[in-house]
């Protein structure tokens, strides 16, 4: 398993904080990796908000690390949410009882770009699922990855805003340049 220093400019273990990664994907496979160096040393509880984990992925990454993957594998506690609303109460369930081990949240905000929900909505859901991130990173590190919003839902860049406002440390992907530029000027 690679760890890219450069993806992880947070150093292991992770403080109890809330960290974003935003990028594109949300970071998905690299999150992925992150989970698997997790879980090969503690329990890790893993939320999926937009449909990317493969798990499948990180039991290649861990399996050339033990002898025991499935052991290593039943350390990660696993849910999935597909609404805004349903992203809320996963993370108010957890935090009811606050896990004492890392919490990695991927795209957070996919959920919250659904135009049947109104703007005003998922800013209140969103206000209440960041007090309850806020909550859960006193006792354990939070990691919550994001894609950049796209211009089609440019107002809801709003959300984006708040997470950063709460975040107690962000790194952001840069952004490649397109192909063949600025690696050479031009003659004419």
């Amino acid at each position: 398993m690679r760890t890219d220093a450069a993806l992880l400019p947070f150093s292991l273990p992770l403080p109890p904080q809330l960290l974003l990664v935003i990028g594109s994907h949300a970071m998905s496979e690299k999150m992925l990796e992150l989970v698997a160096a997790l879980a090969l040393k503690q329990r890790v509880t893993l939320l999926d908000c937009g449909n990317r984990s493969n798990m499948y992925a990180v039991a290649r990454a861990i399996r050339p690390f033990t002898s025991d993957p499935v052991g290593v594998m039943n350390r990660i506690r696993l849910s999935r949410a597909f609404t805004c609303y349903q992203v809320l109460a996963m993370l108010e369930a957890v935090s009811a009882a606050p896990p004492r081990e890392p919490l990695v949240i991927l795209d957070l905000l996919a959920t919250f770009l659904d135009e049947d929900v109104k703007l005003k909505d998922c800013q209140r859901l969103l206000t209440r699922s960041i007090a309850c991130l806020k909550r859960l990173s006193q006792f354990a590190p939070v990691l919550v990855s994001l894609r950049p919003i796209p211009p089609i839902s440019a107002a809801r860049e709003c959300l984006m805003e708040d997470l950063r406002a709460s975040a107690s440390a962000a790194w952001e992907e840069p952004v490649p340049l397109p192909a063949g530029f600025g690696l050479q000027p031009a003659l004419f």
